[in-house]
């Protein structure tokens, strides 16, 4: 028996908890299982590839991020964790994907506004406090450049794909779909939209990135209460993490080649 579909009551102008709704404890559970899925998925990834590459070679691949061991392994850690939410979603009766209307892209584009002066305030802030080289926790050793050129191309191609296409569209039907969907209805959708932003910047593990991260999350969710379509904060996110990733693949490639 297939589980039913929640329709959404008739379309509403505005922010509505209504047209994103998800049960609460459904919702919720659901996205940690989605996220500790994801976690599990990376470290038996981790194992296998390193396995497999001493095996073959010898000696121990490289662990920096950026490189293929890692982004790899993070490739497969989106596939697993959106996988499983992509099914609760599926079983909860929510598909959150549509086709995207004009609406839709008036909304994405007051949404690239928003995330233009959060960038530029990121600018200052990082100015002022002196951190202005300050690289996102975790990526401090990022690098995608090795001697065999076909293997810095692969390291580029994981990471872009890592980054740009997998990373936004999974951690947006976690914390948009799954998690804000669930907390909108019974919180209001700007207290839901809060406190999942600050879940959203807290996992990433970064302190001064931290209200970037966070104001990152709250324009997604407000973008997908407006909307109730999940492309819309999937390319929010999709804009944000491109630029970062150019930065960080730019200048892999310009401190190699000096």
């Amino acid at each position: 028996m297939s589980a039913p579909t929640l329709t959404a009551p008739p379309a509403r102008r505005g922010i509505s908890a209504d047209r994103i709704a998800v049960p609460f404890w459904n919702g919720i559970l659901s996205a940690l299982g989605a996220m500790v899925i994801g976690i599990i998925g990376m470290f038996v990834a981790l194992i296998v590839i390193m396995v497999a590459f001493m095996l073959a070679t010898g000696h121990m691949p490289s662990t920096n991020p950026g490189h293929p061991l890692l982004a790899s392994a993070e490739v497969i850690v989106y596939i697993v964790g959106g996988a499983f939410a992509w099914w609760r979603l599926r079983a909860i009766g929510r598909n959150p994907f549509r086709r995207l209307t004009g609406s839709d892209g008036r909304v994405l584009l007051i949404g690239v506004g928003a995330l233009i002066l959060v960038h530029v305030g990121t600018a200052v802030q990082l100015y002022y406090t002196g951190q202005t080289k300050h690289v996102q926790t975790g990526l401090e050793h990022f690098t995608v450049v090795s001697k065999v050129p076909a293997v810095t191309t692969l390291s580029i191609a994981l990471v872009v794909v890592a980054t740009v296409v997998l990373a936004p569209i999974v951690e947006e039907m976690i914390f948009r779909a799954l998690l804000f969907g669930a907390l909108a209805p019974r919180m209001g959708v700007l207290a839901g939209a809060l406190l999942t932003a600050i879940l959203f910047g807290a996992t990433h593990g970064d302190l001064v990135l931290f209200p970037t991260l966070a104001a990152l999350g709250f324009i997604a969710a407000l973008a997908y209460a407006a909307t109730g379509n999940l492309w819309v904060s999937i390319a929010l996110h999709a804009l944000n993490n491109a630029l970062g990733a150019a930065v960080l693949v730019a200048g892999s490639l310009h401190h190699t080649s000096r």
